[in-house]
Parts: structure tokens; sequence; C-alpha cells
């Protein structure tokens, strides 16, 4: 017996001595699509629980039988299984699983199968913009997403950006989406950094987002960030940057300028300003060229670190990032500063906790633009731009009668800091009953701004001036929601009921100071001045709301989503507080039905319909109520006294702007998602438009806000993708996407038409630039139409409006031979008919080209700019342009440049100076390389990579960016001027990434 024995254990030492020899130390590495390193794929020996994961360069190492097999595995990758066949390399590249890429997206308050979508929802793969430097959100969404409109009024570093789903609905309130971030909803988007997103979905129809009620009329883009994995993992990104205006006005040399200007006193029966031999020294030495000392070359640098890691309960991410850009205008930049943390830990099998932490601070300096490049383009190049004491030249004796462009650049200081922190946590839990989970999240969120502004001795004719404008908001978040999954059979029902609840509060204070006694401590000494005026306010409002959502879906092919919200807010009177948003969509996958897959065509095919409501709070928290306000009034020539009287009129009967929506929708896929398309058509209408409506004086005058009239907004969406090729080691995918949009005024509430201003014209516009009127839509431009130049055989035309040949010629409306506010009419639409974008990546083995297109079309642009330098009236005085070389005179009276004449009288506010906005713009090329992971020693990965931004601009406006607006993103009644606005500059960068 103990012979068996020791002869069973002999054998049992000699089969394992066996198996140990049999094992190999295999080393290989794991590539993407792209033949980059992919970190974190999971390698494990078949059949067994050995198994290791890949470093950050794709790199692994394992001791395995070689006998045995490998299986790879990674989201979004499909799985291999390779034979090791007795090799100690293994090198394998994963291709990407549609299907599993395409799986789950992010939608309100949860998430959802890709292909149960019912609703209209766009998602942007973080790999699309992976390949530009990107700094801000709506540089990622510009181009990207159908039915997304996103426009960089102003290119300045940190620069105003007007973002649009599916058009505007709101006079009075903002247009702008709503952005939720991990959660919290109302995030800003200037404080999300595009390195840190995870995933990003933007949801356009009301299906989508009528979950979010209130605040879901404009489009909703969701922000998922980051989050560590298992292992530690660093990476640094790093770039830098030079940018040059795009393109500048083509203007008058000094010595042709000088024979202008008295061409024209000859023409009047002025004194020549200039004399030959003066005209002759210009010719010869040149002049000043105020738009290169205006313009500069911008430079800029953008650092990131992230470290992520953690074991098998607990991950975390850290990142850092660092933005500093000095702007294509001298004396302007934009500094930014990120940090955020994200940790998560399961706790035990049922309960999860998460914490979310971020923190910003930034500063814009001088980055309106305005005032230097306006002088620039009215200063006469015939002016030193300094005297002999070596100050700047004070005054201009022949162009403008205001100061040197290059006092607006350094005698004056507009700086807008913003510090923000963001505390976001949450508990899940699993509850007893299978597929009901319970989730609890709270967030703060505080900001603090500080708007300071200063004007110097020489801009204020030696009464220099400062303010500072000090806001502090804070925002409270609570969300409580019950999700509950289950499948039986051929039904699966998702579902989820929420309770969540808001308060916002500001605290502001204002100072503004005249006559400082030190103005060279600008803004921040404000306390020894001649004059000065304070003021502080206060605002809050909360919402409470109620919302449930249930998905259900049948042999998932026959889906249906039902939503419904309530909303209440404390902006309205009680009677008029609570507003219920509903929403139903159906959806057919026809895919799976069989005398579909017999056609062995399609991959996916879903047809989807929706409709549903959302609204809007468009009226600040007591326009139910009637204020006071203060004012000073003398009695029997006393001095002032303080009163106070009463403001506006409040109105209780105020309720939610309500938008109802309707879309259709088809979504295709082709070979395996190697070919995507989809397809929408919307409407939506906008009823109970809050409005201010002007009050006669009988009834205290002023403005009352009501509910009155309508808009609309309709349009097609269409959107092409997929991956054309992909063989040999080449791959090319490519996105394209096209919407239209036609905007329009239904109703005013009974008002004919109502005018809105923009004081951007300061002296330029007679009357309001835009107009409000039903059938048109919102920015329509209202100005004069120009008919051209009276021409010869128009004398006695001309004659009857005290005009003669060679002078404008305006349209006469009302017959009454003059041009009055009375001839006035829509001129122009300041609303694109439609946008587009197209983004192509092209990788072969480690290099990577990206080409990136996105396009404007059928929009028009009020060009003050260029009015004013073409004018020679006002404040500029002469004309600047070269394109006064075709003025009207004997020999040239073909010409509709008005000729030099006494009775000449300009409207800049006319179709004259109404240029076509439309263009197609290279917005990126990039070309990038990951170096091999032996380079390193496979220890990091590396890419390095140079972009080229706005490199080509197709376009007929003339001024140098048909994208910029001197108008901010806050309005859509009135947009699309441009006069002296920042333009877009031509960016080229050089980066590095490393990862470890």
């Amino acid at each position: 017996m103990k012979k068996h024995v020791k002869l069973f254990f002999f054998l049992l030492l000699l089969c394992r001595g066996y198996a140990f020899a049999q094992n190999a130390r295999i080393t290989g590495t794991v590539t993407g699509p792209d033949n980059q390193g992919l970190p974190g794929v999971n390698v494990q020996v078949s059949g067994t629980t050995l198994g290791t994961s890949t470093d950050a360069s794709g790199n692994f190492t394992l001791n395995a039988p070689g006998n045995g097999s490998l299986v790879f595995s990674n989201i979004g990758y499909a799985g291999q299984t390779v034979p090791i066949n007795g090799r100690t390399v293994i090198n394998v590249q994963l291709a990407e699983d549609q299907k599993t890429l395409n799986e789950v997206v992010v939608v309100g308050y949860g998430t959802q199968r890709k292909t149960d979508v019912t609703g209209a929802l766009s998602a942007i793969s973080t790999k699309e913009f992976a390949q530009q430097p990107v700094t801000r959100i709506d540089q990622v969404l510009q181009g990207r997403a159908a039915g997304v409109q996103v426009t960089q009024a102003t290119g300045a570093p940190g620069g105003d950006a007007r973002i649009r789903i599916r058009g505007a609905n709101s006079v009075l309130g903002s247009n702008n989406p709503l952005y939720v971030v991990d959660g919290f909803v109302g995030a800003d988007f200037n404080f999300i950094n595009p390195s840190d997103i995870e995933t990003l979905q933007v949801l356009k129809d009301a299906a989508s987002t009528s979950i979010y009620g209130s605040r879901g009329a404009n489009g909703v883009v969701i922000i998922t960030t980051k989050k560590g994995a298992k292992g530690i993992k660093v990476n640094y990104e790093g770039q830098g940057s030079v940018s040059s205006v795009i393109k500048k006005y083509d203007i008058l040399p000094a010595g042709e300028f000088a024979e202008i200007v008295n061409a024209r006193a000859t023409a009047t029966g002025s004194n020549l300003p200039f004399t030959t031999d003066q005209i002759a020294q210009f010719k010869q030495n040149g002049g000043t060229d105020w738009q290169d000392i205006v313009f500069r070359t911008g430079s800029g640098q953008q650092h990131q670190i992230t470290v992520s890691g953690g074991g098998d309960k607990t991950t975390f991410l850290i990142s850092g990032n660092y933005v500093n850009q000095n702007g294509i205008v001298e004396n302007s930049g934009f500094k930014r500063y990120i940090l955020r943390t994200n940790l998560n830990t399961q706790i035990n099998d049922k309960l999860s906790f998460r914490l979310n932490l971020w923190g910003t601070k930034s500063r814009n300096h001088n980055t309106n633009g305005g005032g230097a490049i306006i002088q620039a383009l009215a200063w006469a190049p015939t002016t030193p731009a300094y005297g002999s004491d070596g100050q700047p030249t004070f005054t201009d004796p022949i162009g403008s009668v205001y100061r040197n462009p290059i006092d607006y650049l350094y005698d004056q200081a507009a700086d807008l800091d913003r510090s923000s922190i963001n505390v976001n946590g949450g508990l899940n839990y699993k509850l007893p009953i299978k597929g009901l989970t319970l989730d609890l999240q709270y967030a703060v969120n505080y900001l603090n701004a500080q708007n300071l502004n200063f004007s110097g001795k020489r801009l204020s004719n030696n009464n220099p001036s400062a303010s500072r404008y000090s806001s502090e908001q804070v925002t409270l978040q609570n969300t409580n929601s019950l999700n509950y999954t289950v499948a039986f059979g051929n039904h699966s029902i998702n579902a989820v009921a929420v309770l969540e609840t808001q308060q916002f509060t500001d605290n502001n204070f204002t100072a503004t100071a005249t006559g400082l006694r030190f103005p060279q401590l600008g803004y921040n000494n404000i306390g020894g001045n001649s004059a000065a005026s304070v003021g502080s306010g206060f605002q809050k409002w909360t919402l409470l709301s109620l919302l449930g959502r249930v998905n259900y879906a049948y042999k998932d092919k026959y889906l249906v989503t039902a939503a419904v919200r309530q909303d209440g807010s404390s902006k309205f009177s009680p009677e008029n507080r609570n507003s219920v948003f509903p929403s139903l969509a159906l959806g057919w996958r026809l895919s799976e039905e069989e005398f579909i897959k017999k056609m062995n065509v399609f991959s996916n095919l879903k047809l989807r319909g929706s409709w549903g409501m959302t609204g809007s709070q468009a009226i600040n928290p007591y326009a139910t109520l009637s204020p006071y306000n203060t004012t000073f009034v003398a009695f029997n020539n006393t001095a002032a006294v303080a009163g106070v009287i009463q403001g506006n009129q409040g109105n209780r009967n105020l309720k939610w702007e309500t938008t109802k929506q309707t879309d259709v929708g088809l979504e295709m896929e082709f070979f395996n998602g190697r070919l995507r398309f989809e397809a929408d058509y919307f409407k939506k209408n906008t009823t109970d438009l809050l409005l201010n409506v002007a009050l006669p004086s009988y009834a205290g005058g002023g403005t009352q806000t009501r509910n009155v009239g309508e808009i609309e907004n309709k349009g097609f969406e269409l959107s092409l993708g997929g991956t054309p090729f992909d063989k040999g080691g080449f791959r090319w995918e490519t996105n394209l996407n096209f919407s239209t949009l036609k905007n329009q005024v239904i109703s005013l509430g009974g008002l004919p038409r109502l005018g809105t201003g923009t004081g951007v014209g300061a002296g330029m516009s007679t009357t309001n630039e835009f107009m409000l009127m039903p059938g048109e839509p919102l920015g329509s431009y209202w100005g004069l139409k120009y008919l051209g130049t009276f021409k010869p055989n128009e004398s006695d035309l001309a004659a009857r409006f005290g005009r003669v040949p060679g002078d404008p010629h305006y349209q006469d409306l009302n017959g009454d031979n003059s041009i009055t506010t009375d001839d006035f009419q829509i001129i122009g639409r300041a609303f694109p008919k439609a946008t587009g974008g197209w983004n192509n990546t092209l990788s072969y083995k480690g290099l990577t080209l990206n080409v990136f297109f996105n396009g404007v079309f059928g929009v028009d642009k009020l060009n003050y700019t260029r009015a004013a330098a073409l004018s020679g009236a006002g404040d500029a005085r002469q004309f600047i342009l070269a394109e006064v070389r075709d003025y009207y005179r004997p020999g040239n009276e073909t010409s509709d440049v008005p000729a030099f004449t006494r009775t000449y009288q300009p409207f800049t506010q006319s179709s004259r100076f109404l240029e076509d906005g439309s263009f197609v713009r290279l917005k990126n090329v990039s070309l990038s390389y990951n170096l091999p992971a032996s380079v390193l020693r496979n220890k990091a990965n590396a890419r390095i990579f140079f972009s080229a931004t706005n490199l080509l601009t197709i376009t007929k406006y003339k001024g140098p960016d048909p994208e910029s607006s001197s108008v901010g993103s806050g309005t859509d009644t009135a947009i699309g001027i441009d006069y002296g606005s920042y333009p877009n500059s031509k960016t080229y960068t050089i980066g590095l990434n490393l990862g470890f």
C-alpha cells in the first residue's frame, strides 16, 4: 500500500514538473485598427484563470503552456482566440466591433442600447476629434452632428460661441442647449475640457429632451467624463501653436489715399488737404498700415496630465489642464486652469459610490475686438502712428474723429475672471427586487465672476474711469431616481422614476467711478475718484421636478418610449407654477423582420417617430411682480432728492413657453455596420411666446412681459458615415452630415412687427437693425434696399430726392420722394438655411491623417466694418478701402460706388453692405505619427502631430472672417452684424502625447 502511495505522489510530481516545464514566457503587443497600442486589453489563457492586461503601450507578458490558446478581449473590439503553438512572441491586431461600440448610449437619467433608441440622438465619438487641437466643447460640436449649428462668433481666445440645436425657439430667453455633465444639470460648457470626455450625446427631438422638461426645449448635450481603470496609467498631452489673421482688408496705400482725398475735396469745393510734394513722399516712403499695428502673430500652449488607476473595487482619475493663448489682436489673451478628479468605488455587491470634483479658473483679457479693429480701418494711412514725443498720435487730422488704435489696445482693459468649483457625488444601491436600483445624487456648483473694466486718460479725454462687477452664484441639485429593468420572454422593459430639486442664487455687486486720481492702478483702486456709483442685486429661483419614463421592446423590433415630466418653478405665480411635459416615441426595427433579413442587405434598419413637449422659463425670477426703481427729482429749484417710482408692470398671468415637436427618422446600416445612414425630418412650434410688449402712457408706460406669439422651426437632417476602406493596414473612416432649417415667426400676438436692435452700430444705424415680423425668421435685417447709383439717364429722378447722378440710390417704398425710416424693409436674414460637416480620418500603420470641413449656407451678414471704411461719412470721414478706386466719375458712370458730390448722403443700414456670409471652411488638417513601442523600450506609447486650423475658407464675404460677429450668443433676434468683430485665426499647432 505504501509503495502505491509513493508511486502516486511521484507521478503527480512528475506531471506537475512536466507541466511547469511546458510553460513559457510569452510577450507581445496588441494594437487597434490604427496600429496604435491598445492599453487595458484582457489577455487570458483559454480555459484557465491565468491572465493579464496590456500596459499603456499595448504590451503584455504572460507565462502560458505552449500548446494552449490566448483569448484577447476589450470593450469596443471584436475578441480573438489565438493558438500559442509554442511561440514566445504573439502580436495581435483587434478590429472594432461596431455592434459593441453602438450598444449603449447615454440618455436622460440613464442609458439605453443604441438599437433601442426611439428618439433623435447624435453620438459624437472621441475619435472624431482626437486628432484635432480642441480646447472647448463648441469646437467638438461644430460640424459633427446634424441639426447642431455652432458659430464661433468671435475668434478671440476663450471667446463666445453660438450653439443652436434645431434652430431658436425663444425671443426673451436663452436658446443655448442644456449641458448635463456626469448628471449635473446646467453645466457651463466653457469649463469642460474635451480631453476629459468619455462619451458625448446630443439629444434633439422632444422624445429625448422632454425628460428635462422646462430645460430641454433647446436640446440637450450629455457628457460623461473619463473614469479610472485597474492599474496605474499616466498620460501627458502638450501642444504649442502660432496664429495669424485669416484675411485683412485691402487698404489704399498712403499716396493713393492722399490723391483720393484731394479728388474728393476738389469735387466738393473744399481745400486740398495734401500738397503734390506730400503725395510724392507718401508714394516713395509709404504710410502707416494700421492693420499691421493692431494684428500680430498669436501664440498658444496647452498642457494636460492625467493620472488614473485603482484596484478591483476602487478606481480614480486625476487630470490637470492648462491653456494659455495670446490672441491675434495685440494685448489680448486667455488663460484657463482645470483640475478634475473622479473617484468610483464598489463598496459591496449591491452598493457603489462615486465622487466627481472639478475646479476651474479662467481670465479673458481684451478679447472683445471692437475699437482697435474699427479704428484700424478709420485712421488715415497718411497719419503717423507716433508723434515726435514718442507717444501715440493723439488725433487724426484727416480720418477718424476717435482715438488712435494703439490707445484702444493699451489705454484700456476689459477682463473677465471666472472661478468655479463643482462637487458631484452619488450612491447607487441594488434593491432586493431583481432589476431595481436606487440612485441618489447631490451636487453643488459655485461660480464667482468678476467683470473688470478700465479706460485711461487718452481714451477718456483725461477723465479716466473704471468699473467692477462681482457675481457669486450657487447652484444646488438633488436627484433621486429609481431604475427598473426586466426581461421576460419576448418583452423587455426599462423604467425610471425621478424626483429632482434645484436651487439657484445670485448675489452681485457693482461699482463705477470716474475721474480716477491714480489711473495707473486701473480698476484695482477706484476709491480715489471724483464721482462714483454703486449697486447690488440678488435673485433666487427653485425648481421641483417629478418625472418618469418607460422603454418597452417586443422581440427587439417593436419599440415604445413614453415619458412625462412635471416642473414647478418659483419664477411663476402659484396658479401657473406647474407645467407638464409629455412625450411618446415609436420605433420599428425592420431589420429584425424575416422578410428584411432574407434580403441580406441591412445590418440595421429602423423607422422611428416621436412627439413631445418641452418648455422654457424665459423670464427673470421676479417678472410676475411690479418693481420699484429709484430716481432723483428736484422740487421748486431745490437740489435733487431721491425718490421711488414704479418700474415696468409685472404680470401674474405669465406661464411657460411651450415647444411641441414632431420627428420622423430613418436609420440604416450596411455591411455589418461599416456604412451608416440616418435621416430625420422635424417640426417644432413654440407657443405662448414671451415678449416685452410696450404699454401706453395711460397704463403706466414702459413694457410688460406677456405670453403672445409663436415661432416655428422645421428642417431635414442627413448623416452618412462609415469605413469605406479597411485593407492592408490602410483604413479610411468618414462622417458626413447636412441639415436644413427654416425658422419663422408665426405670430406676435396681433402686433404687425416688433423692432430689435444691438447698439453695435453706434451712429451707423438709423433705427433698429432687426425686425420681428410674422412670416419672417428671427434675425431679419431691417434697412434700405440699395439700387446702386443714380445713372446719367436718371438725373430727373435723382433731382426729386435732391440728388444728382452718382449719388446713392435707395428704394422709395412709399413714393414720397424722400428716404426715411418709412422706406425700411426686410433686406436679409441672419439665420442660415443649411449647415454641414465632413470629417475624414485616414490611417496607415503609425500614420494618421485627419481632414475636416464645415460649412454654413444661405446666411447674410451686415458688414458695418466695411461700411464705416467705405462710406466716407460720419466718424470715419474718409474712404479707406481700395474698393473706392472704382468710384463713379466721368468715364466710369456704370459704377455703383457713389461719386464725390456735395449732395452725397449714404445710409450704412442698407443692402449695399449686406453680404453673403455663406462659407465652406477647411477647419482642420492634422497629421500624426505613433512612434513604435520599441523606440521607448516598450515602456510607453507616444504620438506626435501637426495640425492646421482654418487653413482655407471659401466665401464671398469681404471681411476677414464670415463666421465672426459683434453680437454675443445671448440673443437670436439680433445677430450677424460685423462691426470690428474679433476674427477667427489661421492656426498651426504641433503637439506630443505620451502614455506610461
